[in-house]
């Protein structure tokens, strides 16, 4: 439902790269493809979900109308190319650990093959979005680097807000559909290598400034995964002790 959710707010999606990426020419061509193809993703996850019954269709629409109604709307100090073409970096990588995993979880092999080719979609976004991002670090760094950082220390899902954000987003972390580690390990640290952005020698005072204001964010991000780890660790195990001393009980009588 998550997923599903984030995936219809997609005409707010539409706007925000049509305004910050142009209508014009080439990148015309691409907002209409992208929108067309994320498109795809809402559909077929909602007829799945319809076709099997999975969840209260009724719910499931006024969700979504509150969800669309309220819209997705990026910060306000957040425009212009750089700031947004870093983001949809990320969240494109976030977006395909996510529908992954919730595939992986379903035990269902008509949604696994379902959500790992909406996932492979997602992947191919994030590396055209990742190339545009390491032609501007090459082309422009001292403003691609502060692009980036305001990105990651202000990083948020594009689903956030929606009804029952909070408490699914609790349960797919305690699943391991996408959590705190995989966001540091498989989505941030990642592109972050792949651009090579703690080797380079090529910025001026206002990129290294930059870099080095990521670097403190992501060490507390470390220390921030290590005890959201830990605590899920101890939840997880007093759900097991419950668990098994209900099978105790049942068996005894």
């Amino acid at each position: 439902i998550t997923n599903l959710l984030t995936e219809d707010n997609l005409p707010s999606y539409h706007r925000e790269i049509a305004e910050n990426f142009s209508q014009d020419g080439a990148w015309g061509t691409w907002v209409g493809r992208w929108t067309a193809e994320e498109n795809r993703h809402g559909i077929v996850i909602r007829d799945y979900l319809v076709v099997t019954r999975g969840v209260d269709p009724v719910a499931l629409e006024n969700a979504r109308m509150v969800h669309m109604t309220q819209g997705a709307h990026a910060p306000a100090n957040w425009g212009g190319f750089l700031v947004n073409v870093a983001y949809v970096t990320f969240q494109e990588l976030a977006t395909r650990v996510s529908h992954r995993n919730t595939g992986r979880v379903c035990d269902d092999a008509v949604a696994d093959r379902m959500l790992a080719r909406v996932a492979t979609d997602e992947n191919l976004h994030m590396i055209f979005y990742r190339n545009l991002c390491a032609a501007a670090l090459d082309l422009v760094p001292d403003q691609a680097m502060p692009a980036i950082t305001k990105v990651l220390t202000n990083f948020q899902m594009p689903g956030a807000g929606m009804p029952n954000w909070r408490r699914n987003g609790v349960l797919m972390a305690k699943h391991g559909i996408y959590d705190l580690r995989q966001h540091l390990d498989e989505v941030v640290l990642p592109v972050l290598k792949q651009w090579n952005i703690f080797g380079r020698d090529d910025f001026g005072p206002r990129g290294e400034a930059a870099r080095d204001e990521l670097a403190q964010f992501l060490a507390k991000l470390e220390k921030d995964v290590l005890k959201f780890e830990e605590q899920r660790d101890r939840l997880l195990a007093r759900e097991r002790e419950v668990a098994e001393r209900k099978g105790a009980g049942v068996a005894a009588r």
